[in-house]
């Protein structure tokens, strides 16, 4: 999958990382339904044992690191954040099925993580001992950095109902 995203195929990497968590929710027994493109803040929406639940997929091809993120005008990073019911799945997507990684994560933890990254990276001095721009607006999630944080979560589906409250 080198330079996939260079050429172009971001969408696709992004579209595939989708069907791959909605298929993963579908054969645990969950209803779940994928939302339209360029939905405003969640990619798919889900229900079990009456818990209602808002998903955010993210999706790198395994020859990087990083998921990586474009913050919005407001300076978030994500947006309708809420405390119940947001989680967002991290796909590290692999030419091999089996080898593909999910790690399910409330997105709050996520949304923390990503800018304490930031602000670590804005307190090391770049090359040559310059300081790096503020206003860059990429954030990235380092899956070697965060490693053992991330061995938490990964295929921890059953996550989503741990902490989601009942549907009203």
């Amino acid at each position: 999958m080198a330079g996939r995203i260079k050429a172009g195929e971001g969408g696709l990497i992004g579209s595939a990382g989708e069907f791959y968590v909605m298929a993963e929710l579908l054969k645990r027994g969950v209803i779940a339904g994928l939302l339209p493109r360029n939905t405003r803040s969640f990619d798919i929406l889900a229900t079990k044992n009456n818990c209602n639940v808002r998903i955010r997929v993210k999706t790198k091809s395994q020859e990087y690191s990083d998921w990586q993120w474009v913050i919005k005008k407001d300076n978030s990073i994500f947006r309708d954040l809420s405390d119940d019911g947001d989680f967002i799945v991290l796909v590290d997507l692999s030419m091999d099925t089996k080898d593909i990684k999910f790690y399910i994560m409330p997105t709050k933890q996520v949304d923390e993580m990503l800018r304490n990254d930031h602000n670590e990276w804005l307190n090391t001095p770049g090359k040559n001992g310059r300081p790096h721009d503020p206003k860059n607006k990429k954030r990235h999630l380092s899956q070697i950095k965060h490693a053992k944080e991330l061995s938490t979560f990964l295929n921890n589906w059953d996550k989503l109902w741990k902490i989601s409250q009942p549907a009203k």
